[in-house]
Parts: structure tokens; sequence; C-alpha cells
């Protein structure tokens, strides 16, 4: 499985932290075309918002297998729902799967536009220590 991804899952800390030995060996930069990253309200971590006018900067992690699926899945959490979409690698269009607010109202945007430079300098170190003391089991 690919997967696209936008917010903290660029960190390849956050992605051993979560998916341990399931973690793609490497990951490729990648665009988003049609949506917008926001922050999210409350947390540190960002929502995609479809915008046709903009696009989102990211990474593809290809060769996922469905247990690392299942980890994302429970990583995401409730307030998520995984979507497939097109992203451009270089001038290639793939399908992968992205994570989005599942429309329940328990992710909120900000006006804020969410940088993961900002994220990583700001927040990362917290945001690891409390991955630390969670398991992410397939479900």
């Amino acid at each position: 499985m690919r997967f696209f991804f936008y917010g903290t899952l660029i960190d390849p800390d956050v992605r051993r932290a979560v998916l341990g030995k399931l973690a793609p060996a490497r990951v490729e930069p990648a665009m988003l075309a049609g949506w917008r990253r926001f922050s999210a309200k409350g947390v540190t971590f960002p929502i995609a918002r479809p915008d046709p006018k903009a696009e989102i900067d990211g990474v593809l992690a290809r060769g996922l297998s469905a247990e690392a699926g299942r980890k994302l899945d429970e990583y995401e959490g409730p307030g998520y729902r995984r979507i497939a979409v097109p992203v451009r690698v270089g001038a290639k269009s793939v399908e992968a799967f992205l994570y989005v607010d599942d429309g329940s109202g328990t992710l909120q945007p900000t006006p804020a536009i969410w940088r993961y430079e900002d994220w990583a300098r700001r927040h990362k170190r917290a945001f690891l220590a409390t991955l630390a003391n969670q398991t992410f089991a397939p479900r």
C-alpha cells in the first residue's frame, strides 16, 4: 500500500515510533493537488481540507503492509478517515491513501497553515515523548 503523509508522519522519527519495524526504509517527496493543510485547533498536528487552488507538499511511502495500515489507522485515531487520492511524484501520478478528517467535527481547522519545519522546531520533542508511551498495535 502507498500512503501520502503531510503532517507529523513526514518525520522519520515519528514514522519509526508508530510503525517500528514496519516503517518504510525510504520515502519520496510528493505533492497533493487540490488540498490545503491547516493547523488543527487545540493540537499540534494538521488536517487537510479540499481547496482546488492549493496543494500540499509531503512524502509518499510505498510498499506498506496491511499491518502497517492498521497501525496507521490506530495512530490517526478518531476524527480521521483514510481515502485514496492521486499524488504527484516527480512527473508521475500515483494513487495513495490520505488521512482526512471524518466530518464528525472532532477536528477543526484554524486559519493558520501548518508547516513541518515549525512543528519540528517547536513540538517534535514533546510529541515523541508522548508517542513513547503508546503502542500502535494492529486491531
